[in-house]
């Protein structure tokens, strides 16, 4: 599978200009004199903005992703494989929990409560109240019904407040998200890039601690969770130090019905979208011992890494944008050689370097350089997956949009569900790399034929008038 060759427009023809539109379409005529210099001059600030947001997630990306490498090697020295195991599966729950708690809420904050307004601050308090019982809730779901093997480690320690402290850290882990976008909407990126440091070394920093204690496999999962969720706590109880007010819950916002449709609607597409990166790990952790969990965690962590990093800098080039659509196309185009160029190089760089994890673990993590080749090639077909998907959410190309969603999904976790299992205890790593590399090519093949339909269908007027941000909204 190739990506479009970068001298290509996105649709496979000659870029739009006034020359090459059909007689009965008109250009948009671009604003002139002082209105077009204030509209300039607010497009660079915003472009500056999104850029430098953008550009202080990837190094927070990359601080998280090299963070937690750097503990998983210094684990790999100090402590038995099985406990790291037992710890790292507790871990990944954690995350799959927090993400089914979300409620769409990050994404709704970032649009309802994006200022230093009462009302942003009634909503926000609102969304903190609403992720306590939603994670306690997913959390105890979660351990009845799916009931992980490393969930002996709370149970044995004590059957109550083992439940306690997993629904604690779930609710900090949800916290610190949240916490995040508010960060976010005030320009407060050093707040959120510090949180990430702190975290970061505070994981390691405790590692040391009760090595010797009988119940080690439940320090480790807190050496590594404890940080996150305590500077969840801490960020929403000193939020109002950055936003200038305080946790309220009245009055209502007359925006209060339209926040939580959107939230449950992004919710649904979130689920969606990030099902497979957050399912896959648990389908894994299920269905395989403590030590082999040890080895996905750590190929599944560098695998995380690349995955992000390309993500990121699509979404800064498509946010520079432009002032007409060709601009946009070209950038659209340059996100797509970028990150499929990038995921290329990391893909070589796993096929030659891939004894580098046996040197930095030991021999015991050899199923995890094995796995790590086919996890990264998997990069390439899902970097192009995804840019098409956003193409098709700027477009508003709705039908689409779902059909490239629902298709990843399901291409990557019905296999995961079928191979893991298959391949038992000792191969389920095989089963879930083929699931991901196959899964990923399969939905980066229908994304391609849904987007090349879709651009065929489309009229250029609709094109053009959705690509430019200078357009009139109707």
């Amino acid at each position: 599978m190739s990506a479009l060759p970068p001298s290509a427009p996105l649709d496979g023809s000659a870029v739009i200009t006034d020359d090459t539109l059909p007689p009965e379409v008109e250009p948009v005529a671009p604003p002139t004199g002082r209105l077009s210099a204030l509209r300039s001059r607010s497009s660079g600030s915003a472009s500056r903005h999104l850029l430098t947001g953008s550009s202080v997630l990837v190094l927070g990306a990359a601080v998280q992703g090299f963070g937690g490498l750097a503990f998983s090697i210094f684990v790999s020295k100090i402590d038995v494989k099985s406990d790291f195991g037992n710890a790292t599966a507790l871990f990944t729950s954690v995350l799959f929990v927090t993400y089914l708690a979300g409620l769409g809420l990050p994404v709704a904050l970032a649009r309802y409560a994006p200022d230093r307004s009462v009302d942003s601050h009634v909503i926000f308090s609102w969304a903190v109240l609403a992720t306590i019982p939603a994670s306690l809730i997913a959390s105890g779901l979660y351990l009845w019904l799916v009931a992980p093997n490393a969930a002996h480690v709370l149970w044995d320690w004590n059957p109550v407040g083992g439940f306690v402290l997993f629904g604690l850290v779930v609710v900090g882990s949800a916290f610190s998200l949240i916490f995040d976008v508010r960060c976010m909407t005030m320009r407060r990126w050093n707040l959120v890039l510090a949180r990430i440091c702190v975290v970061a070394v505070a994981k390691i920093a405790l590692l040391p601690l009760f090595q010797q204690s009988d119940q080690r496999a439940l320090w480790i999962f807190l050496d590594l969770a404890a940080p996150v969720a305590i500077s969840g706590f801490l960020g929403v109880a000193f939020i109002g130090k950055i936003t200038g007010g305080r946790h309220r819950l009245r009055p209502r916002p007359a925006s209060t019905h339209a926040a939580i449709r959107y939230s449950a609607i992004n919710y649904v597409s979130t689920l969606a979208y990030q099902a497979p990166y957050f399912a896959l790990p648990v389908i894994v952790l299920t269905n395989v011992d403590s030590t082999t969990n040890g080895s996905f965690y750590v190929a599944w962590g560098i695998v995380a890494i690349a995955f992000y990093v390309p993500s990121a800098i699509g979404q800064a080039l498509l946010a520079e944008g432009g002032k007409g659509g060709a601009h946009v196309q070209t950038q659209m185009r340059l996100a797509m050689g970028l990150a499929v160029s990038l995921m290329a190089l990391g893909t070589v760089v796993a096929f030659f370097g891939k004894g580098l994890v046996i040197a930095a673990f030991d021999k015991s993590y050899q199923e995890a350089a094995h796995i790590l080749p086919a996890m990264m090639l998997a990069g390439i077909p899902w970097a192009i997956t995804s840019l098409l998907l956003t193409e098709a959410r700027v477009l508003h190309r709705n039908v689409a949009t779902v059909i490239i969603t629902v298709t990843l999904t399901l291409s990557i976790i019905v296999p995961a569900l079928i191979l893991v299992p298959e391949h038992g205890h000792d191969g389920g790593l095989d089963g879930a790399s083929a699931a991901w590399l196959l899964g990923n090519i399969f939905a980066a093949g229908v994304a391609i034929v849904v987007t090349l339909i879709s651009r065929r269908v489309e009229s250029p007027t609709h094109a053009i008038e959705e690509l430019d941000p200078l357009a009139p909204v109707i």
